[in-house]
């Protein structure tokens, strides 16, 4: 008995199996790797938005094959109504990389990635539909309607809309609501006694896009370069040994 428990302990540390070039393949996302500039860019530009901050930090972390932690982040993403990394949870779980193969939890996600109907994901979610069996296709229902109380767009689009109107009231600017549109900050080089002598500047504006400080506006625009079907979307490929019923 001793040496069973140790033997199952053992496995519990040992995490999930090192997955397939295949599945990997599958899961990784040509976009996860950016250049250090890319990078700081888009972390400057998805400061306040938190969906954005933690996809795009989700993204480092698949692209540096550290899954535990870029499924941390899809997951803190995916609480704020964010489609693509619920997707990106999806093919984690079905083609086991990062965690445990589980097609039936991985339906739930794709299954919750499709809430808006975006083409791409939708086909996804058919394909791993056809996939399973009867009993996975139970505990997939069972698993979506959770996932739906805590990840789904009525409880999700809130928070982050929570979270836009905070970052909104925190723009610096006329208390009276004038600006010229001028969002430039410049950064002094070293020893710098004026604005004059800066080394470089940052323009601010793209953070503060008129559409990015509307949540309406915000998920429009989303809705509109979703439903084009210009989506990376792995395709759900049985696991080597899957059953063919």
């Amino acid at each position: 008995m001793e040496l069973l428990t140790s033997i199952l302990f053992a496995t519990a540390l040992a995490g999930p199996a090192a997955p397939s070039p295949e599945a990997l393949a599958a899961v990784v996302a040509p976009t996860d790797r950016m250049s250090a500039s890319d990078l700081d860019e888009r972390t400057r530009l998805s400061g306040d938005f938190p969906n954005e901050r933690h996809r795009l930090y989700a993204s480092e972390s698949a692209a540096q094959g550290r899954w535990d932690d870029a499924l941390r982040q899809f997951t803190l993403a995916a609480r704020y109504a964010d489609k693509y990394s619920q997707h990106r949870i999806s093919l984690m779980y079905w083609h086991g990389v990062g965690v445990e193969r589980d097609p039936a939890l991985a339906y739930a996600w794709a299954d919750l990635a499709a809430e808006r109907l975006y083409p791409s994901f939708v086909v996804l979610r058919e394909k791993m539909w056809l996939e399973l069996d009867e009993a996975q296709r139970a505990a997939a229902l069972r698993e979506g309607a959770a996932l739906y109380a805590q990840y789904g767009d009525d409880v999700a689009k809130p928070r982050l809309a929570a979270a836009i109107l905070r970052h909104k009231t925190q723009i610096t600017g006329s208390h009276v609501g004038y600006h010229d549109g001028r969002l430039i900050v410049s950064a002094p080089g070293p020893g710098a006694e004026s604005a004059a002598d800066s080394v470089g500047s940052i323009d601010l504006r793209p953070m503060y896009a008129a559409w990015r400080m509307d949540p309406d506006r915000y998920w429009a625009v989303e809705d509109a370069i979703w439903k084009d079907g210009a989506v990376e979307v792995g395709p759900a490929r049985k696991a080597s040994g899957d059953r063919d019923d």
